[in-house]
């Protein structure tokens, strides 16, 4: 059992400036913590002592301890009366048991605390971090707010109409008179329950009447007084009608593009595997860069026109540059990529997974300011958590939760290989800047060359193996594609002799990233091809037997900065690709939407 312990008086956090959406960083040690996984109920326990400041703890006689949170994803609440039992109050301790509609959302919690209420009085605890791990194992609750003083009244309610006997009208007037008690002795914190209770109240007006009327109602009438309660738990039951709650990212989708999506549904094969394949959304409201007015900010929506044909893919990645930068702190970034990773794994219906670029973590103000120290920088564990990286969401095999990743694709003997060609440490030189900026440079690391040539490309004979990255190989279908590659000639020197199947060690030619990998493929191996990103171009090369692909840029402009095309509100202004692929015949055809040119080659 967890055991937290709450300074009333000490405990403090600093004020924020958005009051309604901000985050809470649980980094420093001294803050409570909780972790559990989906769909759990009352196995996952805490002790919680309250003290005051000078460590004496706070009599609890009579109070009662009420859980209140703000889920993951922000869009419903929990406020839990009944799941608290008092220990020993006189010394401030009691134990809370969390039931399961505690954990029906993956992820961290917004906001998470207790409050302890006496008479109407209530004082609060601070918050502390709760984290619900995912569970792809079972499906379970649904998401909804979860308030236990009108879950408990509402599942008496349904009692007595089930039962709906002779003394029904009485049983009525007893719940509804009792129900307004309770919504009584809340406090003003409960604003939004009482609104509730008064919708319900006005239902139940009309209910008495029909009981008066002799015609007792049943189930679904009382589904129809509810209604306005249970919209949206309606909407999230079903799949397809959970997608209209899509329709406000980004203005939706946009009738620039339905004629494109229909055509693109019919131009994708069933007959083979197809994978998804997005790059250079550069989604972002910075400036000018990308077009004017900001014109950029619209490739969110991009994301919804490939989720419209994501049911007909077997995986989808997005491969980097999935926002820009900001050019200053790194906040605005950070919210980028939670709305990039929010839209992106709820808009598709397909497994997918999103790798890094070089924009992505805003080090060009390393560049463009001369920046010293690395606080613009956005950290790794900002991915890790935007991109799902720490839960597998859909099997994929990743070097703990690294970006980089493998996917087997059920039943179709192909794997996706995601490789993190931007493994930049946040190192600083001796004045203080960043060493390896990710806008100008790409990284990729003995530990992740070693699970390539040991994990992620040790497969059966029959498996055929589907490459893909940000950044394309140096020396393949470019050369010196950013400024500095470390790595990438022993990445490309591995690729040929898993297709080669020999076997000898890996060495860098660099000091700052040493490798030094054995490896060993005693057959060849079937390699579909390497496909990147990056260049905003599409281009198409055989090096040594290996087919490299370069795909076309999402973001609606073409060009280079100055002499640039905009395509931005027109129907060539998203760019992705389906990458069919026949394995009895060890073909590909490559089908793009938008701007872009269908491709078809042999492997």
């Amino acid at each position: 059992m967890e055991v937290m312990t709450f300074n009333i008086d000490k405990d403090r956090r600093n004020l924020v400036d958005d009051k309604q959406n901000f985050s809470i960083d649980f980094h420093d040690s001294k803050y409570n913590w909780l972790q559990a996984r989906q769909y759990e109920e009352s196995m996952r326990q805490v002790e919680v002592h309250v003290v005051h400041g000078n460590g004496s703890p706070v009599d609890l006689t009579g109070m009662n301890p009420v859980f209140e949170g703000w889920m993951p994803e922000g869009l419903y609440r929990i406020i839990d009366a009944k799941h608290s039992v008092m220990i020993d109050a006189q010394n401030g301790i009691f134990r809370f048991d969390f039931p399961a509609p505690a954990f029906q959302i993956a992820g961290s919690y917004k906001q998470a605390f207790f409050r302890l209420m006496k008479d109407g009085m209530s004082v609060t605890t601070l918050e502390f971090s709760l984290d619900v791990m995912a569970d792809k194992v079972i499906s379970g609750l649904v998401p909804s707010d979860y308030i236990t003083p009108f879950e408990d009244e509402y599942d008496k309610l349904i009692a007595i109409v089930k039962k709906a006997d002779s003394k029904f009208a009485e049983q009525l007037i007893e719940w509804k008179n009792e129900f307004n008690k309770i919504i009584g002795d809340l406090n003003g914190d409960y604003i939004r329950i009482k609104s509730l209770a008064d919708t319900l109240d006005a239902r139940l007006k009309t209910l008495e009447s029909k009981i008066k009327a002799d015609g007792l109602p049943t189930v679904a009438d009382l589904t129809n007084m509810l209604n306005p309660i249970i919209d949206r738990l309606d909407k999230l039951e079903a799949k397809e009608k959970s997608s209209d709650l899509l329709t406000d990212v980004g203005g939706g989708i946009r009738d620039i593009f339905t004629s494109q999506i229909s055509n693109m549904k019919a131009r994708i094969n069933p007959d083979l595997v197809n994978i998804g394949m997005i790059n250079d959304v550069h989604y972002t409201d910075r400036d000018s860069f990308w077009g004017p007015d900001n014109d950029a900010e619209t490739g969110i929506t991009h994301l919804l026109n490939i989720g419209e044909v994501s049911d007909k893919l077997d995986f989808a990645v997005s491969v980097g540059d999935n926002i820009d930068d900001n050019w200053g702190d790194n906040h605005f970034s950070i919210k980028r990529i939670e709305d990039y990773g929010m839209t992106w794994f709820t808009a598709l219906e397909c497994p997918s997974a999103v790798l890094l670029g070089n924009h992505d973590d805003n080090s060009s103000h390393a560049k463009s300011s001369s920046a010293t120290g690395n606080d613009y920088i956005v950290p790794d564990s900002k991915f890790i958590q935007a991109y799902r990286q720490n839960v597998n969401l859909f099997g994929e095999k990743r070097n703990g939760n690294s970006n980089y990743f493998y996917y087997d694709i059920p039943n179709k003997k192909v794997r996706v290989v995601g490789i993190n060609d931007y493994e930049n440490p946040d190192t600083l030189d001796s004045d203080g800047k960043l060493k390896y900026p990710r806008i100008n440079t790409s990284v990729i690391t003995g530990a992740q060359l070693k699970w390539l040539a040991t994990d992620a490309l040790k497969v059966s004979a029959d498996t055929h193996v589907i490459v893909m990255l940000h950044c394309p190989i140096d020396g393949t279908i470019k050369d010196n594609p950013t400024e500095h590659c470390y790595n990438h000639d022993v990445l490309k020197q591995l690729l040929e002799a898993f297709k080669n199947g020999t076997s000898g060690t890996l060495t860098s030619s660099t000091t700052d990233f040493p490798v030094n990998v054995d490896y060993n493929f005693a057959s060849k191996g079937t390699l579909i091809g390497v496909f990147a990103g990056h260049t905003h171009t599409e281009e198409y090369q055989v090096i040594n037997g290996i087919n490299y692909v370069q795909n076309l840029n999402s973001v609606g402009c073409a060009g280079n900065a100055g002499n640039r095309i905009l395509y931005f509100d027109t129907k060539d202004e998203d760019s992705w690709s389906v990458i069919g692929i026949d394995t009895a015949n060890k073909k590909v055809k490559l089908t793009k939407f938008g701007r872009g040119t269908d491709l078809d080659f042999t492997y």
